[in-house]
């Protein structure tokens, strides 16, 4: 059996890999067009810290390792340019040897990840324009810090990577200036964790504008309808879309936002041929549908079953789906979500109650924080339908728990007669959680 995989990073290397686990004997192919092999993204803005830690330390293996210890066939700067799904074969430029050359497949894995929206407006094709997307992108910002050591920095966009960069550049001297199109940040999170981000923003001193109206880059100046801003660096992070134009190509059918449509098995609608990770739809549970949240775990875990299910294409399992759960830092408060969010919520129709509360993450012990918990489930039933949190201290694992509960389709009432842990070193008596919940209990 013969795997061709196009993308070589998280979605395509965790199929490849669980091929071999599973099909030692299997022939199995990474088509990788960059030069790097798969990686942490999500450590790059704090690899920024290091003016001596190469960007390859993020690598989550070696070159060696895939090639020797799991028996990957991994091309580095291969780059698959037409997919003939008759012939089963693809086109592949390598790039090293400025060749072009053929490649036939028993089963294809698309995962080409996704790429940045690009600003079309005059000056933004310049390169000194960055777009913080991948390995390289790191090592350009790099060497423009600690080359040029910029005193400002222009961030188009305040999603999760510019409000991480925002962090990052702040505690390394260089003042940041957020560009954002919309009304308002973070539209996806509830207004009650909104405004702490917010009143972080104004504590640091550092400048939002909103209905930023964005008309060109002139060398260091950036244009907008409300004034000019000047900066040494810029870096815009506006969102992303799937990588599909080579699937579509091929005669592809794309789905929710333009990504790659898959059933629950991860199979497209040409034939032998997988999707998995950021170019691929994923299956969200509480919604009964695919939707479209790339992130690496979700990649992985596609990517894995994509490997799987070839394997044994004929006993495949299906893809259990996503819970839409995601973290960030931003300076001491981390930020999280799991479930629905209120928009979700609103565009479907659902009945449902929002309740929250603020309250220590610790007992009488210092170095505790406070955190703030929004929960969000039925009216009457008190079914959990989503969650997010703000504050210092331990919350992400907090927010696991949340998640499980949300994954095991537990109500406010189940969810307040957890038996959490409790030492003051972690927790106070009443776990944030469980406050949270006997709040909510007073609102269904």
């Amino acid at each position: 059996m013969k795997t061709v995989i196009i993308g070589g990073i998280a979605g395509g290397l965790s199929a490849a890999s669980q091929i071999k686990r599973e099909q030692h004997d299997a022939q199995v192919i990474v088509l990788e067009k960059s030069g790097d092999v798969s990686y942490a993204a999500c450590g790059m803005p704090y690899n920024l810290f290091y003016p001596d830690k190469p960007v390859e330390d993020l690598y989550a293996l070696s070159l060696d390792a895939i090639r020797v210890e799991r028996g990957i066939d991994y091309r580095q700067q291969h780059e698959v340019v037409a997919i003939d799904p008759a012939r089963k074969e693809v086109t592949v430029m390598d790039h090293q040897l400025s060749r072009e050359y053929r490649e036939s497949y028993d089963y294809l894995v698309y995962a080409c990840g996704n790429q940045p929206h690009r600003l079309n407006l005059p000056g933004f094709d310049a390169a000194d324009v960055l777009y913080f997307k991948t390995l390289d992108d790191t090592r350009l910002v790099k060497r423009i810090i600690y080359e040029h050591a910029p005193a400002t920095a222009i961030l188009i966009g305040s999603g999760y990577t510019n409000l991480e960069l925002v962090d990052v550049l702040y505690n390394m001297k260089i003042t940041p200036i957020i560009l954002e199109k919309a009304a308002t940040i973070l539209p996806s999170f509830a207004e009650e964790i909104r405004a702490k981000v917010l009143a972080k923003l104004e504590e640091k001193g550092i400048r939002l504008h909103t209905n930023a109206d964005i008309i060109e880059k002139k060398g260091a100046v950036v244009r907008t309808a409300s004034g000019d801003f000047e900066a040494g660096m810029v870096v815009v992070s506006i969102g992303v879309k799937p990588a599909t134009a080579l699937f579509a190509a091929a005669g592809g059918e794309l789905g929710v936002g333009g990504a790659v449509k898959v059933d629950r098995y991860l199979r497209t609608n040409l034939p032998d041929v997988f999707a998995a990770g950021d170019c691929a739809e994923h299956y969200v549970r509480q919604l009964g549908r695919n939707g479209y949240m790339p992130l690496g775990p979700v990649a992985n875990k596609q990517g894995r079953l994509a490997g799987s299910n070839i394997v044994n294409h004929s006993a495949m399992k299906e893809f259990y789906g996503i819970d839409q759960t995601a973290v960030f830092k931003f300076f001491d408060l981390t930020v999280a979500t799991t479930g629905l969010s209120e928009r979700q919520l609103q565009e479907s129709g659902r009945q449902y109650v929002k309740s929250y509360v603020d309250t220590p993450t610790r007992g009488a012990f210092p170095g505790g924080g406070s955190m703030r918990i929004v929960l969000l489930f039925e009216k009457g039933t008190g079914l959990l339908f989503g969650g997010q949190m703000i504050g210092q201290d331990v919350v992400a694992k907090r927010l696991d728990v949340l998640a499980t509960a949300i994954y095991k389709q537990m109500t406010v009432f189940e969810l307040a007669e957890l038996d959490l842990s409790y030492s003051p070193l972690y927790a106070p008596v009443w776990d944030p959680l469980l406050i949270a919940a006997n709040k909510s209990i007073k609102d269904v």
